[in-house]
Order: structure tokens, then C-alpha cells, then sequence
């Protein structure tokens, strides 16, 4: 495996692009929209800047870099030579699916199909190719450069050779690895959600103030950062998709989303991306 394509230029696919062109892959990033793809460039440059300048990495090394990246918005070119092709599309089953056909049209007919979905049913993606054995899920979690771990979820259908594949490259850009069943939320999804909705739920019946609930959180269970933080680092509008997600497939009242998160997503309040979530950001 040497040529990674990675389709989606947003947060995730930016992220896990810099994360495979860094540990030496050709990486190929594909979006339909050109300014995406600048903002990727971009933060590309800062993060590689930020590395040399905390020496964890040599100008030349940076330099070096550029030479395996490339940036477009034609999905032939990314896709035609690739051995491992990654979709960060958004939360959508059509999308994805889609993306998958066409990767597999237009791809090398060996070429694995990774999903970086965090609740879609691996086994529902695959259906969409003549080949579901080639199909896997490849869970980054965000930042991608910075988190160690990577969900791998096994469809119904997926070949133990393509499981072994995608470990082995996973192992190889220095990430952690735990292979999961394909059930409805896998496993990090589903529970740890379920502590974002339970934070919120609290909030929302005033148990606590925000920053009194997080702190709790953070310093009672060593957490890196509060559950509310966290809803606004992945983007409320991803949380409240993925608990009617997982609310849809288990019909289970523990997965209803709290009324204020779906109040806070209508009002265009999604977290870090839009300035103002639970907090406010710069």
C-alpha cells in the first residue's frame, strides 16, 4: 500500500491526509469545491510550520512534505492509482454510497474502500459496490493529527484480508488500533455520546452551569476536556445527526437528543465552526 486518496477535503479529510502524506504515503485529496481545497492547503502550511518551529520536525523534512500531497477537484485523477481510498464525506448514507460507486468505476478494481463514517452502518455502505469485501470502516477521530486512535469497523461482508490490510497501514502512520462489529454507533460513537447527551441533558435541566459541568467532568474522570467542549469541537449539528441516528436503529429512549442541542442547531449555534456553541470562540 504507498497511494492513499482521501475524499473529502473537509476537518476529518484534511486532517487524515496530513496525517498519511506525513508518514511518507503519496496522499491524493479530492473535493468537488476548489476553496475547500485551499483551506486544506492551508492548514497544511500552518501545521507544518507550527512543526518546525517546535522542532519536532526539520525544514527540509517540510519541504519534503509537498512532494507526496496533491490537491484536486477531479475524483479520476485521485482515485485511479490508489491502493487504500478513504471517503470524509459529511453524515449522509446516498453520499457516501455514491462516493463508493464512483471509486469503484473509476479506481483500481484491488483498491480498498474505507469509510471514516462515525455512526453509518458499514454494511449498508457497501452495499452500493459489486465488491463489499473491500469495503471497511476507518474511524479517525478529530484532530487527526493529533489523536492516536482509529476505529476499524468490520462489515458483514468484509474480508479478513482487507481487515489485516487496513491494521497493518493504520500501525504504520503511528496510530492505535481497536477492530469493532458493525452495530449502530460501534462502540466509541455510542458511548461516548451518550456522556455528551447526558452533559447536556444536565445543563439543560440546570444542575450545573456549563463551565462547572465540564470542569467536574475533566478533573472528576481525567477527560482532556469537558463533554460540552467536546460537543462544540465535533460540531452540534454532528452530534444531534448521530444521536437521531442512533435513536432511528435502537428505538431505544436513551438515544433521544436533548431538546436544547436540536434548539441550538436550529438557531445556527454548531460549535467551533460557526463562532458559538455552549461557548464562544474566536
Amino acid at each position: 500500500m504507498d497511494k492513499i486518496a482521501i475524499l473529502g477535503a473537509g476537518t476529518m479529510g484534511s486532517g487524515i491526509g496530513y496525517v498519511t502524506a506525513s508518514a511518507g504515503y503519496q496522499t491524493a485529496l479530492y473535493d468537488p469545491y476548489p476553496e475547500v481545497l485551499d483551506k486544506a492547503r492551508s492548514y497544511h502550511r500552518k501545521l507544518l510550520e507550527r512543526a518546525v518551529e517546535k522542532g519536532r520536525l526539520t525544514s527540509e523534512a517540510a519541504n519534503g512534505y509537498w512532494g507526496r500531497v496533491v490537491y484536486s477537484a477531479d475524483l479520476a485523477t485521485v482515485v485511479r492509482t490508489a491502493d487504500l481510498i478513504v471517503e470524509a464525506a459529511p453524515e449522509k448514507m446516498a453520499l457516501k454510497q455514491s462516493l463508493f460507486q464512483q471509486a469503484e468505476e473509476l479506481g483500481a478494481p484491488n483498491a480498498i474502500l474505507g469509510s471514516n463514517t462515525s455512526s453509518l452502518p458499514i454494511t449498508e455502505l457497501a452495499s452500493a459496490v459489486a465488491d463489499p469485501g473491500r469495503v471497511i470502516g476507518i474511524h479517525f477521530f478529530n484532530p487527526a493529527p493529533v489523536m492516536k486512535l482509529v476505529e476499524i469497523v468490520v462489515g458483514l461482508n468484509t474480508r479478513q484480508r482487507t481487515v489485516d490490510a487496513v491494521v497493518e497501514f493504520v500501525k504504520s502512520i503511528g496510530k492505535e488500533v481497536v477492530v469493532v462489529k458493525d452495530l449502530p454507533g460501534f462502540a466509541t460513537t455510542r458511548v461516548g455520546l451518550m456522556l455528551v447527551s447526558e452533559a447536556i441533558l444536565a445543563y439543560q435541566e440546570g444542575i450545573a452551569e456549563k463551565e462547572a459541568l465540564d470542569k467536574a467532568i475533566k478533573l472528576g474522570y481525567n477527560h482532556p476536556m469537558g463533554p460540552l467542549a467536546l460537543a462544540d469541537l465535533i460540531g452540534l449539528d454532528v452530534v444531534l445527526h448521530v444521536l437521531d441516528a442512533l435513536f432511528e436503529n435502537y428505538k431505544d429512549p436513551r438515544y433521544r437528543a436533548p431538546i436544547l442541542l436540536r434548539k441550538m442547531v436550529q438557531a445556527g449555534r454548531l460549535g467551533r465552526k460557526t463562532g458559538e456553541g455552549f461557548y464562544t470562540y474566536e
